[in-house]
């Protein structure tokens, strides 16, 4: 596709206060190491390529193209700039900047979807999806995914330009409805534990659409409606034309799919109109519950109260037939309202006095249970006994416990607070007071726990203290605030530490420590740095 664009074109320079940056720009992030660079180029050698602008109003200018040329001029306080003029009405200059950005190296594929969308819905443009690929040199299958990556929630997609996901994890979300993608963006991280530390990490693309398949997307294969039935929810219309399952949209979620349904909502309420469609069609049919107890006093039958039957083939040889298997006079056709087989229909007997069906649940000997009532009665006893005895016992050795603790009573306390620890911080304790040598793939659990041992016994009463507290606040130095506050920070506010201090210290810790890799990382510039947006 050609655009026309007026002939009127001139070379120039312009003051940089005339030049204002597009509001239109596609391009959201701009690399600040890149931009430093061209930044010391453009205060060797100046601007090389000229900027293209457009005018607005007397003496202003629109950079149409060359945004990292124009803050990369402010930085290094240029006053002027090279630029080519030209006359462009809005729907040009949407797609000049637009093209430009997808065919530009490096583009990240959220600003590439944000610039196909744009194209797609710019007044006076006449794109569509095939017409795009062939701009952009791409598939239409790839254009149509990225355009997808539109629909991702504010959140999730900042965390996509953040590079926290990547574009395979970002596309699987993008397919999900809004409601659902937060829930999926969760679960494409899990926790691992280094150096005592937990962060999370970024699960392999594979394992993350088995989770979506097998949490999210829902299986249309034995769904009790027919799928082509544009009527059951006439503002969804029917499942075989739904740009949401999996094997409609084929541009977007590939060939040989399983065919599922992306939106949850839809197909629960296409559930719930298909099942009051059949009960008002079929008053006498028995609706059944897989809760085994009923939620109220409605039609609804618990699965506590009915047999559900799996009636034999007919056939010249098979073995003895179940109860399950067997009809009988009071068999009835039921729907299931709820549960994973909800719409199916199925053969119930619920009726209790069936000699088939329920000779299992017929009331037992009174005299069985009055025993076993009996039974219940003394263990339930036995065991309030026991408790009552064992918190008199505690009240009596608090009584002769001395305060402040003496040495025996601590190392108590630390024990039993030490074996309750989670394994890695216990490592981290031994580690800590140089109880154990190696890491913590070369230290063993029995290595660890007679480190500890050995602490106890080496430790006196204040060294004891100590420790209960170390414990407690352990978890709180390494993992931060919980939700019940900073146990770690009231503790150093009524110790009088200066934790302000502490973290402007480390701070500059690490950036000496950085410097110092950066400074020994340097390569000698090359001569020729100059680079065009």
């Amino acid at each position: 596709m050609t655009t026309a664009v007026q002939a009127q074109s001139e070379y120039r320079n312009l003051p940089l206060a005339q030049l204002q940056e597009s509001p239109r720009n596609p391009r959201r992030r701009f690399d600040e190491r890149a931009l430093e660079e061209l930044t010391a180029s453009i205060r060797a050698q100046g601007v090389l390529q000229p900027l293209l602008v457009r005018p607005l109003e007397k003496n202003k200018y629109e950079v149409v193209i060359g945004a990292r040329r124009f803050r990369a001029a402010q930085r290094a306080e240029r006053t002027e700039v090279p630029v080519r003029i030209r006359e462009l009405t809005n729907a040009q200059c949407v797609e000049i900047q637009l093209v430009e950005n997808i065919q530009r190296e490096g583009v990240h594929p959220m600003e590439e979807a944000s610039a196909f969308y744009a194209l797609l819905h710019t007044d006076g443009l006449n794109y569509d999806i095939n017409t795009l690929a062939a701009k952009a040199g791409k598939s239409p299958a790839f254009v149509a995914q990225r355009l997808k990556l539109v629909d991702l929630t504010p959140s999730i997609a900042d965390a996509f330009l953040a590079d926290q996901i990547a574009v395979g994890h970002a596309l699987e979300i993008a397919k999900l409805p809004q409601e659902q993608q937060q829930k999926a963006f969760d679960a494409a991280f899990r926790a691992v534990w280094s150096n005592s530390k937990e962060s999370r990490v970024l699960v392999p693309l594979r394992d993350f659409i088995a989770w979506i398949e097998q949490n999210i997307l829902l299986s249309l294969d034995h769904v009790p409606f027919d799928k082509n039935d544009a009527t059951l929810v006439p503002e969804a219309g029917s499942c075989t034309e739904c740009p949401k399952r999996t094997g409609f949209n084929t541009l977007l979620f590939g060939e040989g799919v399983h065919d599922a349904c992306s939106d949850a909502g839809c197909y629960q309420n296409k559930l719930s109109k298909f099942v009051e469609r059949q009960i008002a069609e079929k008053p006498k049919l028995v609706q059944i519950s897989t809760n085994h107890v009923s939620r109220n006093d409605g039609p609804v039958i618990p699965r506590s109260r009915y047999v559900a039957l799996h009636l034999a083939k007919n056939g010249k040889s098979k073995p003895p037939l179940s109860p399950y298997q067997k009809p009988c006079k009071h068999m009835a056709e039921a729907i299931v309202v709820d549960g994973a087989e909800r719409g199916h229909t199925v053969k119930v007997c619920a009726e209790p006095s069936c000699a088939v069906h329920f000779a299992d649940r017929h009331t037992s000997n009174p005299a069985q249970v009055a025993r076993e009532r009996e039974q219940r009665r003394r263990e339930i006893e036995k065991r309030k006994l026991e408790i009552t005895v064992r918190h008199r016992i505690l009240a009596e050795v608090l009584k002769k416990v001395d305060a402040p603790l003496g040495r025996a009573d601590l190392v108590l306390v630390a024990n039993a607070m030490l074996n309750k620890m989670e394994p890695l911080r216990r490592d981290a304790v031994a580690k800590r007071h140089k109880m154990v040598d190696g890491n913590g793939n070369e230290v063993t659990f029995a290595q660890v726990q007679k480190g500890l041992q050995r602490l106890l016994r080496q430790l006196d009463e204040s060294g004891l203290s100590k420790l209960m507290v170390e414990i407690v606040l352990l978890g709180s130095a390494e993992s931060g605030p919980s939700d019940e506050g900073d146990v770690l920070a009231v503790a150093a506010k009524r110790h009088g530490v200066d934790a302000v201090k502490m973290r402007t210290a480390v701070e500059a810790e690490f950036a000496a420590k950085r410097k110092r890799a950066e400074d020994k990382g340097k390569q000698p510039a090359s001569k020729n740095t100059a680079k065009a947006a």
